[in-house]
């Protein structure tokens, strides 16, 4: 069975056949080449994570110690609100939680001032601790205190001076500065501190905290699209197989014109009926170009084209006008095959006598009866070679 059995492959192929095949060796080497490309790469995608997290938390702890329990037993020591006369100090702590080795600096300021209408006409601050420390066990604590006794009559000499003019406000600021060895920072919380002629009390709670951490980018590599590595690589492969059974079929030899009939026999297959032709039908013998004129004819003159596969031939037989088309050549070469007669040995007689036919020695002219029978015998072979 043939590699290629269409006429019109065969035709481009012997016509185009090295360009073909070159161009389809390309086609299939790319396509190795591609699928090879994208199993070797893989896709990456890029995603950021956090490393190196650490949290700093500070903490202004409030207490206030009960002066004389037994008259103020009733007074809890670390309440929101505090007596002036049972707790006339009250003790801030602030406490940060860190790394172990975090290197911690308090400060704690009180902060005085005189508004009106939202606007700070007068300022006063005391800074009432700076205190480095290093964090152990995950805390580092400092302890500083107010004397709300004391302070209750500051604020009320001002408030005194100020009478008319505006308020006055007192804040307590927390401020706390760390270095943990990879980060650096400050934390700052405040809350006002509200005074009057017989207690105090915090706003809020004095506490502040962050978590600090490092963004990297993270390259991660995916798995391949193995789906298009196995299309490339059947396209590839399915390229390079075309371009070895273009090479196989040698399209050096192949015979152009025959595959054009062939073309033309499968186009025109309902025109066209097979059988033998007579070598000696007809007298007139017309040679035409191509099989589609034979066609032609045959559509003009409603005749059926007749094709005579032992000697490649079409024909259209009109009375006695044959018109025709073969590869081979004319109607003698076309219609009249090649005959492999035997060649006599002996000339012939021109004096009047026949030689013997081939094979068989001389005889005498007297014998007439056995040489008409050898003669006709030699006619005979002839005959059956046609």
């Amino acid at each position: 069975m043939p590699l290629i059995d269409d006429p019109r492959a065969k035709l481009l192929i012997a016509n185009h056949g090295r360009n073909l095949m070159i161009a389809l060796a390309v086609v299939g080497v790319i396509a190795l080449v591609v699928a090879a490309g994208i199993a070797l790469t893989p896709p990456t995608t890029t995603a950021t994570e956090q490393t190196d997290q650490q949290s700093i938390e500070t903490t202004g702890m409030i207490s206030a110690e009960v002066v004389d329990e037994e008259e103020w037993s009733g007074v809890s020591s670390d309440g929101s609100t505090y007596l002036i006369e049972a707790s006339p100090v009250v003790d801030i702590e602030p406490q940060t939680s860190a790394p172990d080795g975090t290197a911690v600096t308090h400060e704690v300021t009180l902060q005085i001032e005189g508004t009106r209408d939202g606007d700070v006409f007068w300022n006063e601050e005391e800074v009432l601790i700076t205190e480095e420390t290093t964090v152990e066990d995950g805390d580092a604590t400092t302890t500083t205190s107010v004397d709300v006794e004391e302070l209750q009559e500051r604020l009320a000499e001002l408030q005194e001076r100020l009478s008319g003019v505006g308020s006055v406000e007192t804040t307590i600021h927390l401020r706390t500065e760390y270095d943990t060895g990879t980060y650096e920072g400050d934390l700052t919380t405040s809350s006002e501190l509200e005074v009057t002629d017989r207690a105090y009390w915090f706003e809020s709670d004095l506490t502040d905290s962050e978590t600090r951490d490092t963004t990297r980018t993270v390259e991660e590599t995916g798995s391949p699209n193995w789906m298009a590595v196995s299309l490339f690589s059947l396209i590839g492969l399915f390229f390079l197989t075309a371009a070895g059974t273009v090479r196989a079929t040698n399209p050096e030899e192949m015979d152009i014109a025959a595959i054009k009939q062939e073309i033309h026999r499968r186009r025109y297959a309902d025109w066209i009926s097979t059988g033998s032709i007579p070598m000696w039908v007809g007298n007139n013998y017309i040679e035409l170009d191509t099989l589609e004129d034979v066609v032609d004819v045959a559509i003009d003159t409603k005749e059926r084209v007749v094709h005579d596969r032992r000697r490649d031939l079409f024909a259209v037989i009109n009375g006695n006008v044959v018109y025709y088309y073969s590869k081979v050549g004319d109607w003698d070469e076309g219609a009249w095959p090649k005959l492999n007669l035997p060649e006599a040995e002996e000339p012939v007689n021109v004096a009047g006598g026949a030689t013997s036919p081939p094979g068989e020695a001389p005889r005498d002219e007297d014998s007439g009866d056995d040489d008409s029978e050898s003669s006709d015998s030699w006619d005979e072979d002839v005959w059956r070679n046609f």
